[in-house]
């Protein structure tokens, strides 16, 4: 110590030290020092000033007295550097709480960008890197739609080439033929037109107006689909007879009462040629593909636009859309029907959500016209009629006064005249206008069809029903049930807006109300209770639910609807599994389990890697037993007392998973509708105001 005091004083000699205090110093610093010491020892305060420092006391405790030991130079220097130090005590302190909190800050963002790694990885499909990457790359961004919709068409069109309902199946054949007869039956009058061709024998001579084509050869395959459904065909009609070798697809089937068995057989043989050729099909096939483009497709897009194509970021809003687009068109079971087993649902549910997108557009009249549409061209689309009804004149009661008085007078008018304008040809005499309701309605049928994965077929298993009272009664009863459980779903929806229309200012009729976003619940829960419980079941039925459920699910791209998207894997698998009869009757087992497979993969389906959840033991329990009867299937042949044992497995565990997801339904709409309005128990001005806020937000995608 005396070395370093030595060496200390020698540079204090050579050279003045700089002194940016007055000499003075080191008594006011001392002062501040003890008064420091003393506020933090109140037990010193009582003793008497020392000539010692706050540090060399310090030192006392530790045996030596630094002031003693390193000299005077050294003593006043370390005084007054502690002094300095200890003058800021609470800038040292704040110093290091600062960093300690800068430090702590780092780390919680490292294991926050952790964490999300972590869950976009989860979270992360196919579907999303391959939008990703189609975006990064500049030739490719600007193309992405037409790519996304080129790979639609291209997987819809490879399930084509697989066999179709009625192939090779004689006499009846099955849908395809269905459809061809209609274009057929109703392009007969067309046939005079100079530079349009006729088909070429064994067609009937036959010139049929619209007046009759309800009446004619109902059974083969009459006519039982509203005007707009014979409207397509007429058109369809007369574009396959632009060519003659096209135009021998519409051959007309001679009236199965009046032809003799020798022109039946020869017309058999001429649609058996023509099947084995495979022109029919491949023609057939491109109606059904063009018509998704133009009416479903465009739909979709329409939508995920508005809904999910939301962000920031131009390209990370295109992102979310193309996802959320894909998972919907590549849904499994419209693909299936559609472009396997043969059908035109798309159309029908193409005009639905175009209504949809237009009351998202504030054009309420015109989504009823195009709901009316899609009502008019299959009357299955009347699954979806409460929720629709129910959310416009939910609107009608949300915009009070003059305003709603005046939308709900717009909305009957729309509604009659394209009712009118769809059944012009059929209103002449009132015996054509009932041939076609009865024809659009069958209620003698029965009260389902085959095995459909409904409430009264699975009831069936243990009641038969048929034996305990007439058709007529069984009607009656299943429209009871099926008014019942649609009612809780349209109350709600109508109860929220009336709720909300009191806490509110006066908007306009163009006006977005916050219950649009109740809309795809209402639609899932009411066509989920007509599928369950309504009268004229087919399996095929299923797809009216799955449309809105499906549109849900895109949710998951704006960071909303987890459980939605959950469910909504659950309910479409259980429903391709559902018509698994169907298809593999058809010829379709290869289609079914490669689009199946497809979609799940696409979209990055794990349910072992879901969060515990109800819906993942669910989900857990129900692939197991699917798997298990398959495999069962496939291995053993049921027993002769009961060659429906399969079917009926089938559609028990089908009906199981959809009654569950009817509840499930009905709690989030519930849910949805308690967030926005109360469910008529009150919300003030204010925070009605808020929740339209909120609700848009979630529209917008925020």
């Amino acid at each position: 110590m005396d070395g370093y005091s030595s060496v200390s004083t020698s540079r204090r000699r050579a050279a003045p030290a700089f002194q940016p205090f007055p000499a003075d110093w080191n008594t006011v610093s001392e002062s501040l020092l003890r008064a420091r010491v003393q506020s933090r020892n109140p037990s010193h305060s009582h003793r008497p000033a020392d000539t010692h420092s706050a540090y060399s006391h310090h030192s006392h405790g530790a045996g030596t007295d630094v002031r003693t030991a390193t000299g005077t130079g050294w003593d006043s220097a370390s005084e007054s550097g502690m002094s300095v130090l200890s003058a800021f005590p609470l800038a040292v302190d704040e110093r290091k709480v600062r960093a300690a909190r800068k430090a702590e800050a780092r780390e919680r963002r490292r294991r926050d960008k952790e964490r999300a790694v972590k869950a976009q990885e989860a979270t992360d499909s196919p579907l999303r890197r391959w939008a990703r990457w189609t975006l990064e790359q500049p030739s490719l961004a600007r193309w992405a739609v037409v790519l996304s919709v080129a790979l639609v068409v291209l997987v819809k069109w490879c399930t084509g080439l697989g066999g179709y309902s009625g192939l090779a199946n004689p006499p009846m054949r099955g849908d395809l033929e269905a459809q061809r007869h209609w274009i057929a039956l109703t392009s007969s009058s067309l046939s005079s037109l100079p530079f349009l061709h006729a088909p070429p024998p064994p067609s009937a001579n036959l010139s049929l107006p619209a007046s009759r084509w309800y009446f004619h050869d109902s059974p083969y395959w009459g006519l039982d689909y509203p005007p707009l459904t014979a409207y397509h065909s007429l058109f369809l009609g007369l574009i396959a007879r632009l060519t003659p070798s096209t135009a021998r697809f519409v051959t007309l089937r001679p009236v199965s009462t009046t032809a003799s068995k020798a022109d039946l057989r020869a017309w058999d043989a001429s649609m058996a040629r023509l099947e084995q050729e495979g022109d029919l099909r491949d023609w057939m096939r491109a109606t059904v593909v063009v018509g998704d483009v133009l009416v479903w497709v465009t739909a979709v897009l329409v939508y995920c636009r508005r809904n999910f194509g939301k962000a920031e970021r131009e390209v990370k809003a295109k992102r979310k859309m193309l996802v959320a687009a894909m998972t919907i068109l590549l849904q499994p079971a419209l693909i299936l029907i559609d472009n396997g087993h043969f059908q035109y649902n798309s159309l029908m549910l193409g005009l639905t959500l175009w209504a949809v997108n237009c009351f998202h557009s504030g054009h309420d009249v015109l989504g009823a016209v195009a709901f009316m549409l899609s009502l008019g061209f299959k009357q299955m689309a009347l699954y979806y009629a409460p929720a629709v009804f129910a959310y416009l004149l939910g609107k009608c009661f949300w915009l009070g006064g003059r305003e709603g008085v005046a939308l709900f007078i717009n909305l009957a008018l729309a509604v009659t005249v394209t009712f009118l304008a769809l059944f012009a040809p059929f209103l002449a005499s009132l015996t054509t206008f009932l041939q076609a309701i009865h024809r659009i309605f069958p209620f003698a049928r029965g009260l389902f069809e085959d095995k459909v994965a409904n409430a009264w077929c699975a009831l069936n298993i243990v009641i038969k029903l048929r034996d305990l009272a007439p058709v007529s009664t069984l009607a009656k009863v299943a429209l009871l049930a099926t008014g019942l459980a649609v009612l809780p779903s349209v109350a709600g929806v109508v109860a929220v807006s009336w709720q909300l229309g009191q806490s509110r200012g006066a908007p306009s009729s163009s006006t977005v109300p916050p219950t649009l976003i109740l809309l795809p619940h209402a639609l899932f829960l009411s066509a989920m209770s007509f599928f369950l419980f309504s009268f004229q079941v087919h399996e095929k039925s299923i797809l009216l639910p799955l449309m809105p459920l499906t549109l849900l699910m895109g949710g998951r791209e704006v960071g909303y609807g987890r459980l939605d998207w959950e469910w909504g894997v659950l309910v479409n698998n259980v429903a391709v599994f559902s018509m698994w009869p169907l298809l593999k009757r058809d010829g379709l087992a290869v289609q079914y389990l490669a689009l199946t497979g497809l979609w799940n993969w696409a979209v990055g389906y794990n349910p072992l890697a879901m969060r515990s959840s109800f819906v993942k033991y669910l989900s857990l329990l129900t692939y197991t037993l699917i798997f298990l009867l398959h495999a069962l299937e496939s291995l053993a042949s049921p027993p002769p007392h009961l060659p429906d044992l399969f079917p009926v497995l089938n559609l028990t565990l089908s009906a199981g998973v959809f009654g569950l997801a009817w509840l499930w339904a009905t709690k989030r709409l519930t849910q949805e509708a308690w967030a926005l309005g109360g469910l008529g128990m009150g919300f003030g001005g204010g925070a009605g105001e808020k929740v339209e806020r909120a609700a848009a937000e979630k529209r917008n995608g925020r």
